[in-house]
């Protein structure tokens, strides 16, 4: 028996994302994960002046809009030739590190927890139609309690982002050279403290509730795997005093951990609603938008390394550091995420005790005529990279690569599958009225399709289920 599933919008994600599944006798046999929305921030880019870039392009997301600061900026003074001091790097990384927090403590509980407990519906957007629930109910119970306890921890994360960033989301704090504005004695204090409140709650609440979800949903260790390799651009690492922190820029492939190589990335767009190359280095071409294209299903590019599609976020930056190595799946992808929490928490009190107050790290920086640059950095969910161009001090071109790309890519010019089609196909369907195993395959790579915001009317569905005979 075959079937068509096509599920539009997938709910409890960031952006647009269509799942068009085909499924045979209850396996999924095919799959296209569509991006159904154009960002053009690229083009949006070309003609202005260069500083610009760290803050415009931070709207691409409202959510992870901390990253693109810093994948600018980092670009910015890589083609400027700009020598970061340890302490601007520390305050810039420490402000990127609240992001972590904050986008992982309200992934977990307000888009995976929802997936696995029973949420009281005291409003219609708790209600759900599928019934594979196996928590008994005081264990649920407990779950959801901390569900609604984890809503002002996610925004405490905020708010130490925005001690030192000015704001959150979109901060005013990162700019070249690190930060704009040193932090006072008392905002280092404060954000101490907050970190102090955040640390009690992962350590007591947040990783016991994983490996609680995982102990009676274990068969989710063996679904949703992916192509198996894994990648990490690198964060939190080689300090010159500190060394490396979390992890550094490295591969997983074939069983063997190896350094990354920027000029092993191409892209291609073969099946994407885009004109020109099918293939170019990030550096090498920036494509045109054509949603008219034949063949092409999506917005997405398919960024591939040397030719593969990889694997990033939280368990490729585990795994690759040597913190967690069980496997690959759905499960292993969920408990990852929540492990980080701990990790970067720690990583964060070890950059507070590092930092001085009231010490400017800003002085009347002078763009080249000329310059070339790249940026790549790790971030919440997983690789992101920018790169520019610019010419009489305006910029002429910028390409941006984002995590969502390598997980959520469509199929590349070789038929290749992008990371999370293939972490679908070979899926067993149990019910096909009620895919649950999608939605729960697909959540675990914290999907962030572009920055969006989704209107919920009531008496409307909130999302549909096509199920084609």
């Amino acid at each position: 028996m075959k079937k068509r599933i096509v599920i539009n919008p997938l709910t409890r994600i960031s952006g647009f994302l269509e799942i068009d599944v085909q499924v045979e006798n209850h396996v999924i046999t095919s799959a296209k994960t569509k991006g159904n929305m154009f960002r053009g921030f690229e083009q949006m880019m070309v003609g202005r002046n260069p500083y610009d870039a760290i803050y415009l392009t931070q709207r691409i997301c409202g959510i992870c809009s901390t990253a693109h600061s810093v994948g600018s900026s980092l670009a910015l003074e890589d083609a400027m030739l700009v020598k970061v001091s340890e302490e601007g790097r520390y305050l810039r990384d420490i402000i990127h590190g609240c992001e972590f927090l904050q986008n992982h403590l309200r992934h977990f509980y307000q888009y995976t927890v929802p997936d696995y407990a029973i949420l009281p519906e005291v409003s219609q957007i708790y209600h759900t139609d599928y019934r594979d629930f196996r928590l008994p109910k005081k264990v649920n119970d407990e779950l959801v309690a901390h569900y609604f306890e984890a809503l002002p921890m996610s925004r405490l994360a905020h708010q130490m982002l925005a001690v030192m960033g000015g704001k959150a989301p979109h901060n005013h704090g990162i700019f070249v050279g690190g930060v704009a504005t040193p932090p006072t004695a008392d905002q280092i204090i404060q954000m101490k403290s907050i970190l102090q409140s955040l640390s009690a709650f992962i350590e007591t609440k947040a990783i016991p509730d994983v490996y609680t979800i995982a102990k009676y949903y274990d068969d989710y260790y063996q679904i949703g795997k992916g192509p198996g390799h894994l990648m990490s651009f690198g964060v939190f690492h080689q300090y010159k005093s500190l060394g490396t922190l979390y992890v550094d820029p490295l591969i997983y492939q074939n069983g063997e951990i190896r350094p990354f190589k920027e000029k092993n990335i191409t892209e291609s767009i073969e099946r994407s609603w885009y004109d020109g190359k099918k293939e170019y280095a990030p550096l090498e071409e920036m494509s045109e938008p054509n949603m008219d294209k034949p063949r092409a299903y999506s917005w997405v590019k398919a960024p591939r390394y040397n030719g593969h599609p990889f694997e990033v976020g939280p368990l490729a930056r585990l795994w690759l550091s040597g913190k967690y190595q069980r496997g690959i799946s759905t499960m292993d992808r969920t408990i990852a995420r929540v492990l980080e929490l701990k990790v970067v928490a720690d990583v964060l009190r070890v950059l507070l005790n590092q930092i001085h107050p009231n010490i400017s790290l800003q002085k009347e920086w002078e763009l080249p005529e000329q310059a070339i640059g790249a940026g790549l950095v790790d971030t919440t969910r997983g690789a992101l990279g920018h790169w520019l161009k610019m010419e009489n001090r305006i910029l002429t071109f910028y390409q941006i690569i984002t995590p969502s790309a390598w997980d959520f890519s469509p199929q590349d010019a070789h038929g290749v599958h992008g990371t999370a089609e293939q972490a679908l196909i070979g899926t067993t369907i149990q019910d096909l009225n009620q895919p649950i195993e999608i939605g729960r395959i697909l959540r675990s790579f914290d999907p962030c399709m572009s920055c969006a915001t989704h209107v919920y009317s009531p008496g409307l569905d909130p999302f549909t289920i096509q199920v084609f005979g």
